[in-house]
């Protein structure tokens, strides 16, 4: 089962839900606004109270978490919800669910039709359309009746998948060209689908949207009753998933205890998407007769590689310029990324010079998904991180060096979040570990570009370390850890940071940091033993986040974990790490919520003789 989180509130600018998705919406990474405490209490209910005219708090089950915010309701009659959620985290399969739920009886009865429409097959709807005209074109049967449907908007329920994948703009801060007030009206898709939303198209019908947080930002300023994201897997939803991808019980608890002995895998497996890579790609690591332990994946990019690697290896066609098609296909994912487009058509094969025959009969018929409509085909990578990892495999595949360093420093530059998860997989795939199994495939990387990468990466932390005074500032050195972390360059690491003696995430900054952010900070410290001073204030790493620290506070002189809504869960893990650090002087606590247990965890470390604190908050 999965989570949704669910936020209720007026709409508008205002709402302290879209305030904090916008600000925000540069990062990828998922998990600092899916934390619970973040908005508050969360319940669980089910899809059917999506729509409902109440959140009730009694018999909540199932798969949807919802926010309290006041005593806000939700009316039965056009309600616009907007449901987010990242890449991979199943946000279709959630429609396909509604809307089988609700043509078998299940639930909301009030909708007498519901008509479901994809943001990437309106896109090549290029002239003006009608309501009307979309309805019947890809629902002819309520032909005859939709005079009277407009008279009854409230029994109709229109659903838009995929807002990131539109590409005109809907933009609630100004007048669309042409308000929408009749379904004959003949307007954009993008007007159409603003005047839904903001009610002047068929007032009392209602509407959910789909997408991914990066293009929340469309609908800062619209009129939203029910904001939601989707969480994904939690506790032991994670396991759940692995022994019912495997049907051998015994496959299936050995791949999942390396998933659990491994935080950084562990971590990403809230992501559908995620565990069914991580299923396949590691797999075969415990089917294999020899022992293979220490070759198992343990970074993202390792992980990928092994999953590219486990489709070259069953699904490629026999071909002489394999190595050129790779380059190709990583070529046109490389101008998705940039241009934050993840769908592709005819015309983008061809000036990328590939065949769509070859996508389908060959290797790339797995690593890519077609869509096809009536008036076109488009394809689309599985999952957007599979299309970030192809971009950055093909900066390896020329055989000179180019200017990589170039195309490396701006992407760096970009301060919308659309080339980080790029920059990792460059830097992680640097790693001999890393590119070993696609070389089998693919000959081996151009040693020139190899090293321009770890130049690259030099130049970067020394530029980015003395830049953290702002927000941005933090985030890119933050990101430049994981670039490190990547590449699992131990001699480069602690080259970079052999001078550092401070690290400063937080503070007036206000960088939260995910639990995938902590299990990289506590790589990198563990590393250098010059690091003494370590700065969370205010990064919000929550339990889960300073769980995942343990192994590098046991080596920090001064720690600051000031607000970060501790709670006495982890305060048995502190004592733990307090227990073992002999050389920690001061620890600020401050702004907590410890409670009297937590208090009384921590008293046991501080009467361990090891302790040698001097200033305690």
């Amino acid at each position: 089962m999965l989570s949704i989180s669910l936020q209720v509130g007026a709409g508008g600018v205002s709402n302290p839900c879209i305030n904090a998705i916008v600000q925000d919406v540069q990062r990828l990474e998922h998990e600092a606004w899916r934390e619970k405490e973040l908005w508050g209490e969360l319940e669980k209910i089910r899809t059917e109270k999506l729509f409902h005219s109440s959140f009730s708090r009694r018999g909540l089950l199932s798969w949807i978490k919802i926010f309290y915010q006041g005593s806000g309701s939700v009316s039965s009659t056009g309600t616009s919800a907007v449901v987010s959620g990242v890449a991979g985290i199943q946000k279709t399969t959630m429609v396909q669910k509604i809307v089988h739920d609700w043509a078998t009886g299940i639930i909301y009865p009030q909708f007498h039709f519901v008509f479901v429409y994809k943001f990437r097959d309106l896109n090549i709807i290029h002239c003006r359309t009608a309501l009307s005209r979309l309805m019947v074109e890809q629902y002819p049967c309520p032909r005859d009746v939709l005079d009277e449907l407009w008279k009854h908007p409230e029994i109709l329920l229109l659903i838009f998948d995929g807002l990131d994948e539109i590409r005109a703009r809907i933009d609630f801060d100004a007048e669309p060209r042409r308000r929408c007030t009749d379904p004959q009206f003949l307007c954009d898709i993008s007007d159409i689908v603003y005047s839904l939303i903001q009610k002047n198209l068929l007032p009392g019908c209602s509407v959910l949207v789909t997408s991914r947080p990066t293009a929340l930002y469309l609908l800062s300023k619209a009129q939203v009753s029910v904001w939601a994201e989707i969480l994904g897997f939690v506790g032991d939803e994670r396991k759940e998933y692995f022994h019912k991808f495997f049907e051998d019980e015994e496959l299936a608890a050995s791949v999942y205890s390396h998933v659990e002995e491994n935080e950084l895998l562990l971590t990403m497996c809230y992501n559908p998407s995620y565990c069914w890579i991580l299923g396949l790609s590691l797999g075969p690591f415990f089917t294999r007769k020899h022992n293979v332990k220490q070759q198992i994946p343990k970074t993202i990019t390792q992980l990928f590689s092994y999953y590219i690697y486990h489709i070259l290896t069953h699904h490629s066609v026999k071909m002489e310029s394999l190595r050129n098609e790779m380059l190709n296909i990583g070529e046109m994912a490389f101008t998705g990324v940039s241009q934050r487009n993840i769908v592709f058509n005819n015309e983008d094969l061809i000036k990328c010079e590939l065949q769509s025959s070859k996508f389908l009969s060959g290797f790339l018929m797995d690593l890519l998904e077609e869509e096809c409509s009536e008036h076109n085909a488009v394809y689309t990578f599985p999952h957007l991180t599979i299309q970030e990892f192809v971009a950055a495999l093909a900066q390896f595949l020329p055989q000179n060096p180019g200017n990589l360093r170039k195309l490396l420093n701006e992407a760096h530059k970009n301060e919308d979040g659309r080339f980080e998860i790029f920059l990792r997989f460059v830097a992680g795939l640097s790693s001999p570990r890393a590119a070993q199994p696609l070389e089998e495939f693919l000959g081996p990387f151009c040693r020139q570009r190899t090293c321009a990468v770890i130049d690259w990466l030099k130049e970067t932390f020394k530029a980015q370390i003395k830049d953290v005074e702002t927000v941005t500032g933090q985030r890119k050195l933050l990101n430049t850890l994981h670039y490190l972390f990547e590449s699992q360059n131990k001699a480069l690491t602690q080259l970079t940071l052999g001078s550092v003696q401070k690290l400063t995430f937080g503070d007036s900054a206000s960088l939260r940091l995910t639990p995938i952010d902590c299990v990289v900070l506590a790589h990198t410290i563990g590393l250098c033993d010059t690091i003494q001073h370590l700065d969370l204030e205010s990064s919000y790493i929550q339990d889960e986040g300073l769980q995942r620290l343990i192994p590098a506070l046991q080596k920090c002189q001064h720690l600051s974990l000031y607000n970060n809504n501790l709670t006495a869960d982890c305060a048995e893990d502190l004592a733990s790490a307090l227990s073992v650090n002999g050389s920690l002087i001061t620890l600020e606590l401050g702004h907590n919520n410890l409670g009297d247990l937590g208090v009384k965890r921590l008293c046991v470390a501080l009467r361990n003789p090891a302790c040698k604190l001097q200033a305690l908050w």
